[in-house]
């Protein structure tokens, strides 16, 4: 007996309904034609999938089993008719993006924004999270790519990374801040305030204490406090309303409201470079759509590269 698609659609859509009813009718089959499809491929199959009684069908071992393996086939069932339809044209589809808090800040929206007028009929949903979740909703399939810090992947052999120009990161802060009138300040000095800061890898802020002579067995070791927020708005706002030293890039500066009250400080931080790189499943093929928006993310953080060549 081999199970088929249909015979996956129809225990799917009894387990999601819980009742023979509803399920016919979101099958758009009569209730009788179900009964018979399902009781059928009991029989085939030698076990029960679904114990019916007066309160509602609920499924046994066996149909738990297939609900569970047989949603991510369906699934991908899905997304190769979506890809097959992309392929005939580019005329129409979807394409659901991860980004990071940072890159959706800098160049998400200026890739996305050229790959609309392109191509105005593909529909785009970009969803911004941190990199473990955006991990976990790829592996789900429920992204197409996703775009973060690569250094935080701890296992990368699943992943095809496509890496980004990289941007240079510093530290910065009001015009009258304190360490504006030190001469040559550095990260340890840094530390002696609060530090305004996205959610990035503690491993980084491992190495740039050690850099300074600090050891740290987490975050929360640091001398000042870490005010953290997934908000550029909220966090410019802290920095030029407080002492807090905080970290951004030229784009962003360059585009924050704060521009004329935020300084950038003269500190050499090379481990502040960006790493960031466009993140997909290698066991699966990417789809032109997906293929087409990675070219233009990537020319879309080599012209903010360019903006800051230009401007410095």
């Amino acid at each position: 007996m081999k199970i088929s698609l249909r015979h996956l659609q129809l225990i799917k859509a009894i387990g999601d309904t819980k009742n023979f009813a509803r399920a016919a009718q979101k099958l758009n089959i009569s209730q009788p034609a179900l009964s018979r499809a399902v009781s059928t491929l009991e029989e085939q199959l030698g076990c029960k999938l679904f114990d019916r009684s007066r309160k509602g069908v609920t499924p046994t071992v066996f149909g738990k089993f297939l609900l569970k393996r047989g949603g991510p086939i369906l699934q991908d069932v899905s997304i190769v008719e979506r890809d097959l339809n992309q392929l005939q044209g580019l005329e129409s589809g979807e394409m659901v993006i991860g980004s990071g808090p940072l890159p959706a800040e800098v160049s998400l929206g200026k890739a996305v924004a050229r790959f609309s007028r392109n191509y105005p009929r593909v529909n785009v949903q970009i969803i911004v999270d941190r990199t473990p979740n955006l991990l976990t909703m790829l592996h789900n399939r429920k992204l197409d790519l996703f775009v973060a810090d690569t250094r935080m992947l701890k296992d990368k052999s699943e992943l095809n990374i496509t890496m980004l120009p990289q941007q240079q990161g510093y530290f910065c802060c009001r015009r009258s801040h304190p360490l504006t009138e030190k001469t040559d300040p550095t990260v340890k000095d840094v530390f002696s305030y609060p530090l305004a800061t996205m959610w990035f890898p503690e491993a980084l802020l491992n190495v740039l204490a050690r850099s300074v002579g600090l050891q740290l067995d987490s975050i929360k070791d640091l001398p000042c406090a870490v005010l953290q927020c997934d908000y550029l708005k909220v966090l410019s706002d802290i920095v030029a309303e407080s002492d807090a030293v905080g970290l951004i890039t030229r784009p962003i500066l360059n585009c924050s409201i704060h521009k004329q009250e935020l300084v950038l400080l003269p500190i050499s931080t090379p481990e502040l470079n960006s790493h960031y790189g466009l993140i997909s499943l290698t066991r699966y093929s990417q789809s032109p759509v997906v293929q087409i928006f990675q070219q233009y993310m990537i020319e879309a953080d080599e012209q903010c590269n360019r903006e800051i060549e230009k401007n410095m």
